[in-house]
């Protein structure tokens, strides 16, 4: 058995001999540091082998196997050693070209075994503009290099572009590239524009672009120009206008500033286009430059003509513009979004939009043709002239002028006359130009001369037939009028008719009956005449008046509901209807005899959900409607009025009672129902308060009157979940609110018997305490009360108490801990005289 146990020991010592690992050293980050110049870099070294504490001569040797040493914060590279650590740390305060190289970590380990690992720090530049001036100025007729010196480490590889459009160098012998720049042979005027020189560096990852442009000033405004030339002792400036040879020194709207170089050219104008010479001298000698400064010019319309052509012809609206640049031009109707597309619309293939620009006259001119003009094409147009300085607008008028039509006019209704009451027709003929109006009766054109029965009024492009039939029967009849311009002519027919009154109502039926009112169902006359029907008015008498003339009357709305109220309870009534329109009221049928009901209890009361009636089908039970609470211990009861049936309503009723469904039928808990809550009939809501979480009341509400209560409204409401509310697993039976009282009693008293144990052994004070001492007591005989407690009991240490023993415990030598929910005793240290408890 041994031998085995030895053999494991062997085994694992040997497994733990074979597994470990050779010393070496770690270097983080792993793997070569490629940084930019200027930024910083920590490289921390750190011995991996099993003894740390064996590890000696640990430093940091640069690309020249120099140790490196110094801790000066404010060197290139210093060192830094964490107390306690065995790790030394390599850091590069701000990286330049010449810290590249490799860096070596060394250390002796065991006093016998060196160990080395290295690393590679390698620098790379950014793109940097050595010589890359943004404004340049290149002369016509002679060789000139666009300068563009760069400096990087990768090389960069450099593209040229302008205006936006990169150029072939390749295929274009004008242009040659190197490394200073791009040289442009014998500069022409078209060769003006923005260059772009654009260094790409692959490996980074880095691109970079700096446009170059000649000097750009806007006509109107005030434009500076720097001249920037150095020597010894400082030279004076001097500003020639090449063109002209004059010295702007003294020229007006010029300013030159000697010993700075600027010229300052005060409110610039369109010949100020031009190149400029500048002129640096002093004692030991004269330079020169010259300048090429482009004035840009706000772009202007100066012409765009409103133009009216006919429905159907070819048309185009034309606008032009001058700017420098030659600005473009675009066209957009004022009810479009967008404008218009250069060549022909895809959505109107009749609209085609062009223009044609001379830029040495700096002029535009935007065409817009329409094929076949069409009515929609009528209404104005803007003209958007846009160039590098501003964007210019201007509005314009396309007029389509076409024959009269009646288009928007044709559907219109016939016009309704009736004695004493005129009919007006009104015809609104649509053309351009407007068109002339005439009418026709029979045949007859109608004069100017108005007559009793017939006036016009205006003549185009709307114009009014006013007619007074009266009892002139052959004035209702149809009217024609006809509408004229320079392109044609278009007629209309308006018919005059005669309105009645509404004819007799077809029928009429009670839909409820209650002591006091009435509802009707009331069916319309069949043939309104044209002449909408405004009323319906009812005449009504008891039985035992017998005259009409002295009936007492009730009109409605048409289509309102019909309800008559105030009758009398038990009375027989007469009953008959009558439609009335604009011309008067139709005659008396529909005639009804009804005997009002006794009075009674109150309708049922309708409940009001979510602020609406329920939608109430055939098949609706309203007991077994469940609304859900928003609220978890309140519902509001919503209801309407109900009919009071001869008596008022003088209070409602509510009951309410825990529900719960079981085997698919509601059971309701009656010994968890509310008492009958009385509300005062002046309010119409009641609010249900001290309910219970995710709990369904049965609701019961009743109206009252002198006669009784009404059937009750019932509504089952179910209140919202509650935020505190515990949620049991299905199965276990929840805890009870007398078991819960019941354990925190308990927890009480457990709490007051350990406080009682712990004033005991402390004090010896407290109901344990006193309980025993008289259970240990004895009596008092005169020989004890004569010694003294040292000789009753001699072996006793001074101050020491009988420890109390329960159950084998020293209760006395206990510690007592409360973890927040329980109180735990545990035997402890014994409590010295001077410990705080």
């Amino acid at each position: 058995m041994w031998l085995w146990l030895m053999f494991l020991v062997n085994v694992s010592t040997l497994t733990v001999i074979i597994g470990a690992s050779q010393p070496k050293l770690q270097i983080q980050p792993e793997g070569a540091q490629i940084k930019p110049i200027g930024s910083g870099l920590a490289l921390i070294c750190t011995p991996n082998v099993e003894n740390p504490n064996l590890i000696t001569q640990l430093e940091w040797r640069d690309s020249r196997n120099r140790r490196i040493d110094t801790t000066d914060t404010k060197a290139p590279v210093y060192i830094q050693r964490a107390y306690g650590e065995t790790n030394i740390v390599l850091i590069f305060s701000k990286l330049t070209e010449n810290l590249a190289g490799t860096y070596t970590c060394a250390a002796n380990y065991a006093s016998s075994e060196q160990l080395v690992a290295s690393t590679n720090v390698v620098t790379i530049i950014g793109i940097t503009w050595v010589d890359a001036p943004e404004s340049q100025y290149p002369v016509i007729g002679q060789d000139y290099k666009v300068r563009c010196e760069i400096k990087a480490n990768p090389e960069p590889i450099v593209y040229w572009l302008k205006d936006g459009e990169e150029i072939n160098v390749t295929s274009s012998n004008r242009y040659i590239t190197d490394q200073h720049g791009l040289l442009i042979k014998k500069v022409k005027e078209s060769d003006d524009g923005v260059y772009t020189c654009r260094a790409v560096v692959f490996k980074t990852g880095q691109i970079e672009a700096k446009n170059i442009k000649p000097v750009e000033v806007v006509e109107g405004e005030e434009a500076s120009i720097i001249c920037n030339g150095t020597g010894k002792p400082p030279p004076s400036f001097t500003w020639i206008k090449e063109k002209t040879r004059q010295d702007l020194s003294v020229a007006d709207r010029f300013t030159v500033k000697k010993n700075t170089g600027s010229l300052v050219i005060h409110k610039v104008e369109f010949n100020d286009d031009s190149f400029y010479k500048c002129v640096a001298e002093n004692n030991a000698g004269r330079n020169e430059t010259v300048v090429k400064i482009n004035v840009l010019v706000k772009p202007k319309i100066y012409e765009f003509l409103n133009i009216t052509e006919p429905l159907g012809n070819a048309a185009k609206i034309v606008c032009k513009a001058q700017g420098r640049p030659a600005p473009a031009i675009f066209f957009r109707k004022l009810t479009r979004k967008d404008p218009y597309d250069n060549g022909q619309q895809q959505y109107d293939p009749r609209i085609k939009q062009e223009s044609y620009t001379d830029e040495e006259k700096g002029e535009t001119i935007g065409v817009l043709n329409f094929n076949k003009l069409r009515r929609t094409d009528d209404g104005l147009y803007a003209c958007i002239a846009e160039n590098k300085v501003e964007t210019a607008y201007k509005n314009g008028h396309i007029t389509v002028e076409f024959p009269p039509s009646f288009e928007k006019t044709e559907n219109y209704p016939p016009v309704w006359s009736w004695e004493n009451h005129p009919g007006n027709l009104t015809c609104i003929a649509e053309s351009i130009p407007n068109a002339t109006i005439q009418w026709k009766f029979n045949g007859l054109y109608i004069e100017d001369n108005n007559t009793a029965n017939i006036q016009r009024f205006g003549n185009g492009p709307i114009s009014y037939l006013i007619i007074t039939p009266n009892n002139d029967h052959r004035l209702y009849s149809q009217y024609e009028c006809i509408a004229t311009n320079k392109w044609g002519s278009a007629s209309k027919l308006i018919e005059l008719r005669k309105a009645t009154v509404p004819e007799h109502i077809q029928h009429v039926t009670p839909e409820s009956v209650t002591a006091t009112t009435i509802k009707f169902n009331i069916g319309g006359p069949p043939n309104f005449r044209g002449i909408p029907v405004r009323s319906i008015t009812v005449q009504y008498q008891t039985e035992r008046e017998r005259t009409w003339s002295t009936a007492r009357e009730h009109t409605w709305s048409y289509n309102a509901t019909y309800i008559l109220e105030n009758l009398v309870p038990e009375e027989v009534y007469n009953f008959r209807f009558a439609a009335r329109n604009d011309v008067g009221m139709g005659g008396w049928s529909g005639n009804q005899q009804i005997q009002m009901p006794r009075r009674s209890v109150p309708a049922e009361p309708k409940l009001i959900l979510d602020g609406q009636l329920p939608d109430i089908g055939s098949n609706y039970v309203a007991a077994d409607l469940v609304t859900e609470s928003h609220y978890a211990d309140h519902y509001k009861l919503q209801w309407t009025v109900p009919n009071d049936n001869g008596d008022p309503i003088d209070s409602y009723v509510i009951r309410y009672c825990v529900t719960q469904k079981v085997n698919g039928l509601w059971r309701d808990s009656e010994s968890e129902c509310s008492d009958e809550i009385t509300q005062s009939y002046q309010h119409t809501t009641y609010e249900m308060s001290d309910l219970r979480p995710d709990t369904t009341y049965k609701v019961e509400l009743r109206a009252h009157n002198a006669i009784g209560s009404s059937s009750p409204a019932e509504i089952r409401v179910r209140t919202a979940r509650g935020l505190s509310s515990v949620v049991y697993e299905s199965g276990n039976p929840s805890i009870s609110s007398a078991a819960i009282i019941g354990i925190v009693v308990a927890a009480i008293l457990v709490a007051l018997i350990l406080v009682d144990v712990l004033c005991c052994c402390i004090n010896h004070a407290g109901i344990i305490a006193f309980i025993y001492d008289q259970v240990h007591s004895k009596p008092v005989d005169d020989e004890d009360s004569k010694l003294g407690r040292d000789e009753k009991e001699p072996l006793k240490p001074a101050g020491k108490e009988d420890p109390i023993i329960i159950n084998g415990v020293d209760k006395c030598n206990m510690s007592v801990e409360y973890d927040g929910k329980q109180v735990y005793t545990k035997p402890g240290e014994i409590i010295g005289k001077h410990s705080v408890v």
